[in-house]
């Protein structure tokens, strides 16, 4: 993964809030976070998610990642500016989506909101993905729910989440990108 440039930054950091708010508006009553939940976002970028995010659903626990620092460090400042402080349970870090830092099972939620095709060298490649989603999958609860957009390589995607044995539950496939939800799996049924 590589840092975006400042002209990339910028573009992503001014059109965080009203992105993050189209999204949780097109989810609409598919998205349904508990309060008690613990919620894991990729690619922050200037943190518009992470805040709405907050604000809505007051989940249990909410990291905010970007492999970038100074995204970490806007968002940070987006937080104290919106709130005064970084809210109890909101945390922020950098982490790399192809080795996240965090114990298998730790979230309920992750979101990989316009991310996924970061994590290649070039945004039309699509040797990194699987890797990326494999360890989303190892980081989600068993029926824990990936929330994504993407712009690229959509079919492989979907085709990849299916052999991690991922579910669809809401796609919404339009002619720039996909925003889905697909559920993590349980964990077998044991039989006797």
């Amino acid at each position: 993964m590589a840092e975006m440039g400042r002209f990339g930054r910028w573009a992503v950091n001014v059109l965080t809030e009203s992105r993050a708010r189209r999204v949780l508006a097109q989810l609409g009553s598919h998205l349904a976070v508990r309060e008690g939940a613990h919620v894991l976002e990729l690619g922050m970028g200037g943190g518009g998610l992470v805040a709405l995010i907050q604000e809505r659903y007051r989940p249990a626990r909410l990291v905010g990642t970007d492999f970038d620092p100074a995204q970490v460090s806007a968002t940070d400042a987006r937080l104290r500016r919106r709130w005064g402080t970084i809210p109890a349970g909101v945390a922020t870090q950098v982490a790399d989506a192809l080795a996240l830092p965090f114990p298998d099972a730790s979230f309920d939620f992750v979101f990989a909101i316009a991310m996924l095709h970061h994590v290649e060298a070039h945004h039309t490649e699509y040797s990194q993905r699987p890797r990326a989603l494999a360890e989303i999958r190892r980081v989600l609860r068993p029926g824990g729910r990936l929330v994504y957009s993407d712009l690229f390589r959509r079919e492989e995607i979907r085709r990849s989440l299916a052999e991690l044995g991922f579910r669809e539950e809401f796609l919404r496939s339009g002619l720039r990108h996909d925003l889905a939800i697909y559920r993590a799996p349980s964990p077998p049924v044991a039989t006797s």
